[in-house]
């Protein structure tokens, strides 16, 4: 039984028997209470690598707490990122800076689950994903441009449906595109007009029953200019280079698509 020991009001004290950091000032972090002074005057990126040095040992001891030894670099980073936000309420006089960090980046094991379950896909999906590129970079030797939906279903057994989810899976952000947006190079797309997809059933039912009565390429061209069917938006260069035509021969595809699409407004439908 450990000796009893009272404080200066006469009460108990629990820390008598209790080894530094809690009941003495913890050496390790002189730095700190050294530096960090400085910092709040001067907050330049230099003082800012200054600061963390010094309790880089905390965030690492947060880091294998809350998220494990195989946390990965942009968990570790955003941790000192944390840290450094942290740092800007910190009051000495409420407590250790030890105390004030670990319980600041507690939030980091709710970081590491929100970005696990974002690339966490399903072991088919990625299999078919495989089969998928694999069969998109043998047409594309074969073909000398990109191979359409239709043609990946012939030589995946894959039907053109679960093609499209397949890769919904590895885009997580649809890339449909508004009523005039700007092309990937920055500029503006005049070739194809459209909504989003999904967002009006009958505009989209016109846009399937104009693609499905195009040529394979027109229909890579439509795809790839609107974000359609799981694919990535694209340039008109960029589009040119894949498909293995000129970029004027792109331009003039893409207008008579357009031509086709607005025969909607012209009829009504």
């Amino acid at each position: 039984m450990g000796r009893s020991m009272t404080n200066s009001t006469g009460m108990p004290s629990i820390l008598g028997d209790v080894p530094p950091p809690f009941s003495a000032p913890a050496p390790q972090y002189a730095k700190f209470e050294t530096a960090f002074p400085d910092w709040k005057k001067n907050q330049t990126p230099e003082m800012n690598t200054r600061i963390l040095e010094t309790v880089q040992p905390i965030v690492d001891t947060a880091i294998n707490s809350y998220v494990g030894p195989n946390a990965s670099p942009m968990i570790r980073s955003r941790a000192r990122l944390m840290a450094l936000k942290s740092l800007q309420n910190y009051e000495p006089q409420r407590g250790t800076i030890k105390t004030h960090l670990l319980s600041q980046l507690q939030s980091l094991r709710r970081l590491n689950a929100k970005s696990t379950n974002i690339i966490s896909i399903p072991e088919q999906v990625g299999l078919d994903y495989q089969n998928l590129q694999h069969a998109e970079n043998e047409l594309r030797d074969q073909l000398s441009r990109d191979p359409t939906d239709d043609e990946l279903a012939d030589m995946t057994g894959l039907s053109t449906r679960r093609i499209r989810k397949i890769r919904d899976f590895n885009q997580p952000i649809s890339e449909g595109m508004t009523a005039r947006q700007t092309d990937a190079d920055g500029g503006p797309n005049d070739a194809i007009a459209s909504t989003l997809p999904g967002q009006n059933t009958s505009v989209d039912a016109w846009l399937n029953f104009v693609y499905d009565d195009l040529a394979p390429t027109d229909k890579l061209i439509m795809d790839m200019v609107l974000g359609r069917n799981g694919r990535r938006r694209a340039s008109t260069q960029d589009i040119a280079q894949r498909l293995n035509l000129s970029p004027g021969a792109v331009s003039q595809r893409a207008a008579k698509i357009q031509n086709m699409i607005d025969q909607r407004y012209v009829h009504g439908f």
